[in-house]
């Protein structure tokens, strides 16, 4: 079987640019550090001490409440800022962001010393020790888990009887959706836009689910079922074909990415290693399995935004994008 690496902690971080998701991987890593090297906590610990305030106005524009006390801890929100911050949550109606602010403030001037805030950040030293092991298990939708045989962020869409939805914070790979050249598949009479006879499927299936994950963590995986018609099921029905990693649906990209910016997804060097698709450099457009308006097209996501317009799936220069695997995880 051959190794792909389709993440790389260390250099897939530093080519970010500055952006929410990129301090979301950052505190995400330091509170949940397994298998961390010492040279990656100083790159994320150095990465949050520096001067991140235009990211932390973009979390208000979210309205991220849940993510505000770890901006507190890691100094992203602090004695200094806290009061601009309030002011722009004003201006902005972001009034459940505005009232944590000035509770915040008010603990910095009354007592600072009882606020869970990460010891300060000293260049070059880090005082932070790797974990065997991290619970998981009291993760909500839209934090990130740290899983696979190279840990990678997966972000959790739904934590629901026992198991979570989780989608890959990361475009890994830019793909076509149907390669009409595939030998394998090239005397078959089914629809190949359909997802359980697309070539993206089978890759999904093979190179992803082999390369991603621990056999521990494969073991977890909740098998679903998807038909032609889109529907999915964690009961087998009749027509449709068993998978461990899928692509969302148009219908659970609304429904768990609610808005355009939380559709937006860093895409890896190795995504980007294609000359042809260079223009991918920070974000992706990346395929859902839904149908698109007419049989040959298929539904994607296109900055936020999701639409199936010039999706030709067996096009020349439109054939390849990005890929975002999906999973159900039993915890």
């Amino acid at each position: 079987m051959t190794i792909i690496n389709y993440y790389d902690e260390t250099k897939d971080f530093l080519r970010l640019a500055d952006c929410t998701e990129k301090v979301e991987i950052a505190i995400s890593r330091l509170e949940n550090p397994v298998g961390i090297t010492e040279e990656n906590i100083l790159m994320y610990q150095e990465y949050l001490f520096g001067d991140r305030l235009d990211v932390v106005m973009q979390f208000i524009d979210m309205n991220r409440l849940h993510i505000m006390p770890l901006l507190v801890k890691y100094r992203l929100i602090k004695k200094s800022n806290v009061i601009k911050l309030t002011e722009y949550a004003r201006e902005k109606r972001k009034m459940d962001t505005m009232s944590y602010l000035m509770d915040v403030g008010n603990q910095f001037r009354t007592q600072p010393k009882k606020m869970d805030i990460a010891p300060k950040f000293v260049k070059g030293k880090s005082s932070l020790p790797s974990a065997e092991k991290v619970d998981y298990s009291g993760a909500k939708p839209g934090d990130i888990i740290w899983l696979g045989s190279t840990l990678m962020p997966w972000k959790v869409l739904e934590n629901k009887n026992g198991r979570w939805l989780l989608l890959s914070e990361y475009v890994l790979d830019c793909l076509p959706f149907e390669d009409f050249y595939d030998p394998f598949y090239f005397s078959m009479s089914f629809d190949r836009t359909r997802w359980p006879f697309s070539t993206l499927r089978r890759h999904i299936g093979s190179d992803f689910y082999n390369n991603l994950l621990t056999d521990e963590e494969k073991q977890r995986i909740i098998p679903v079922y998807i038909s032609a018609d889109d529907k999915l099921t964690f009961e087998k029905r009749e027509g449709a074909k068993e998978d461990r990693l899928f692509l969302l649906s148009k219908q659970e990209t609304e429904r768990y990415l609610k808005n355009e910016k939380s559709r937006l997804a860093p895409v890896t060097s190795f995504a980007t290693r294609s000359m042809l698709y260079n223009h991918f450099e920070t974000y992706a457009y990346w395929w859902l399995r839904s149908p698109g308006e007419y049989t040959v097209e298929k539904m994607y996501v296109l900055d936020g935004r999701i639409t199936s317009s010039n999706s030709l799936v067996g096009g020349d220069h439109f054939n390849y994008l990005g890929v975002r695997p999906a999973m159900y995880y039993r915890y």
